[in-house]
């Protein structure tokens, strides 16, 4: 099977396409785009969506789906078999892993960082420099099947570790860190430490302690040169924000 690309999609310089690739009409695609073998680009949504808005430097790999009606900031990099539909708006640098998938009509901030197998429910809103764990599940129905929807809310640099659940209308404060396996509901504080199926402030993450290193959260404070250097200033603005909050808080 060939690469079909169809004439009206509007397409940068230097973009390369994969085997068995079919980019649909309603796309617009930045420079220096990868798109690996057998991916979607604008698969048709229901109704009228808009296009499908691919920023620049994009790394998008093999089986990867990106429904039309979403925008997506430069630097999009996916592993295989990845899903993003319609309706959601991506900042720059989103990592997405393997056979996750974004149910669209929602927001996802700049330099979010999801693992694989991580589903985040149609409708959430997640903040900047957000880590989601593998096989996180952001859930967003409240009394399933139904057409109700509350979408979670994720703020700033918070972290949702291995398998941990987010309940319909969880609202999590910025920092926060959602241990492996935890269920989380309501409203969760900046800077808490939630954990276990009842979803319990544990206290606060300065209570995290890597113990052979003595590295402690937040992370922040230790980990933010593993982002681009235009990017260190804003993790050192929101870190401040953040901890005078957790002060504020007394967690």
């Amino acid at each position: 099977m060939d690469t079909l690309i169809d004439p009206s999609a509007k397409i940068g310089s230097n973009v390369t396409f994969g085997h068995g690739t079919r980019v649909h009409a309603n796309v617009e695609i930045g420079d220096n785009c990868t798109i690996g073998d057998f991916c979607v680009i604008g698969h048709p949504g229901p109704g009228d969506n808009g296009p499908l808005v691919l920023g620049a430097d994009a790394t998008v790999r093999s089986h990867a789906v990106l429904y039309e009606g979403s925008t997506i900031g430069d630097k999009l990099e996916t592993g295989h078999h990845v899903v993003i539909r319609e309706g959601a708006v991506i900042g720059e640098n989103l990592r997405v892993g393997n056979f996750s998938d974004i149910e669209g009509s929602g927001r996802i901030g700049d330099f979010v960082r999801m693992h694989a197998y991580a589903h985040v429910g149609k409708g959430s809103d997640i903040g900047d420099f957000v880590w989601l764990f593998s096989l996180t599940t952001l859930m967003n129905d409240p009394l399933p099947p139904s057409h109700l929807a509350d979408p979670v809310v994720i703020g700033d640099m918070a972290t949702v570790c291995v398998n941990a659940q987010l309940m319909p209308g969880v609202r999590v404060g910025r920092g926060a860190f959602i241990a492996s396996g935890a269920v989380a509901s309501g409203e969760i504080p900046t800077g808490a430490l939630i954990t276990g199926p009842d979803g319990e402030i544990a206290g606060s993450v300065r209570l995290l302690m890597h113990m052979e290193t003595r590295t402690r959260h937040p992370w922040h404070k230790h980990f933010a040169d593993a982002y681009p250097e235009h990017a260190r200033a804003r993790i050192t603005e929101l870190g401040a924000e953040i901890d005078a909050e957790m002060a504020d808080l007394d967690l």
